[in-house]
């Protein structure tokens, strides 16, 4: 085999393992999220819910754009609904995603819908009934993954073990001068690759963590404040032919910025609405977190926990930092075998 075959052969090798790394990398990563959601569909089996009565309380839009996200091709809307137990415990969360118009979507307000909740486990759904497809494919997906890392490593390690029983034995060390007559292997189309992969992937495990870390200090260390609002306005709806009124508060904060949402969903009668406009409401402020209308709607986030990230950080840092050496050490030989050919090339003129 001679030298041009051995390093497309190393070349291949190298793809190899790390075409394996990357699968055992994401097969992990699918691991961890499928447990996670078999640990939380347990919780949810083991539940006792109780049907209630929720209430959908506001709407969001969001920008919908080509599958490249070059063109925005319109809006979408999602309702949320809320529900009060009567300990005082707040359940929200999204009832209806992808609706077409801001009329469907405003429509929704204030409209009754039934979900699940435990009080104990403090766990509310939409449905009783638990889809399992995402952890099936998942736990599919993730062995696919493994099974095929486990197979290049066991080629690998075959490949290895004949290349160990056949390999030839060297009769004789080749000299110092030979050594300088021989171009260094170039392995820059594999090591390049992975050190431009591993600095995206710890760019974005380290941005993760700080990102998670930030949004639990925001949430850890707010400081809410008992501010005076008013109700700024309201509006008319209709459902099942009768005419039901939202009204809205506002609060404008000493930098002058301007918050609103809704107050009340349950009015039906227009006198009553009309009348509670300048009325005061109390309002909970945090210079960061902006409004709450109750402490209760404050989010719950839970502190982050790195341990993942931090492996995948380790794992990326020793294939950055291998392959960086690799890369700089080729360079600097490169660089003397340069300059020998030229020695030697004046020597010979």
């Amino acid at each position: 085999m001679n030298d041009e075959q051995m390093e497309k052969t190393r070349n291949s090798r190298n793809v190899l393992i790390g075409i394996s790394i990357f699968l055992l990398f994401v097969a992990i990563f699918v691991f961890i999220n499928v447990s996670k959601s078999v640990e939380e569909q347990k919780l949810y089996e083991k539940a006792n819910f109780v049907e209630v009565e929720a209430t959908i309380v506001t709407y969001r839009g969001h920008t919908v754009y080509t599958y490249d996200n070059r063109f925005r091709i319109g809006e979408s809307y999602t309702t949320y609904y809320q529900y009060k137990s009567p300990d005082g415990q707040i359940y929200s969360g999204f009832w209806q995603a992808r609706i077409k118009t801001e009329e469907e979507a405003k429509a929704q307000i204030g409209k009754k819908v039934k979900i699940y909740v435990d009080n104990e486990l403090k766990l509310d759904t939409k449905s009783l009934d638990i889809d399992k497809t995402g952890v099936t494919i998942g736990s599919v997906f993730g062995t696919l993954c493994l099974l095929i890392s486990m197979s290049i490593f066991i080629y690998l390690a075959v490949r290895f073990a004949q290349w160990i029983k056949n390999r030839p034995l060297l009769t004789e060390k080749p000299n110092k001068e030979e050594k300088k007559n021989k171009p260094p292997k170039n392995f820059c189309s594999v090591h390049f690759p992975i050190i431009m992969l591993s600095v995206f992937i710890l760019v974005a495990s380290i941005g993760s963590s700080i990102s998670k870390e930030k949004e639990y200090q925001l949430y850890a260390n707010a400081q809410f404040v008992e501010v005076q609002g008013e109700i700024s306005h309201y509006n008319e709806f209709e459902k099942d032919g009768s005419a039901y009124y939202v009204t809205y508060y506002k609060y404008i904060d000493a930098e002058g910025k301007e918050y609103s949402d809704m107050w009340q969903n349950d009015i039906y009668v227009k006198a009553e609405a009309e009348a509670a406009i300048g009325s005061a409401v109390t309002l909970y402020y945090d210079s960061n977190l902006g409004v709450l209308k109750s402490m209760d709607d404050l989010i719950k986030v839970p502190k982050p926990d790195h341990t993942f990230n931090i492996i995948v950080s380790l794992i990326f840092i020793a294939l950055f930092t291998n392959s960086a050496v690799r890369f700089i050490r080729f360079i600097v030989r490169d660089k003397r075998y340069e300059a020998e050919q030229r020695r030697q090339r004046k020597n010979y003129n």
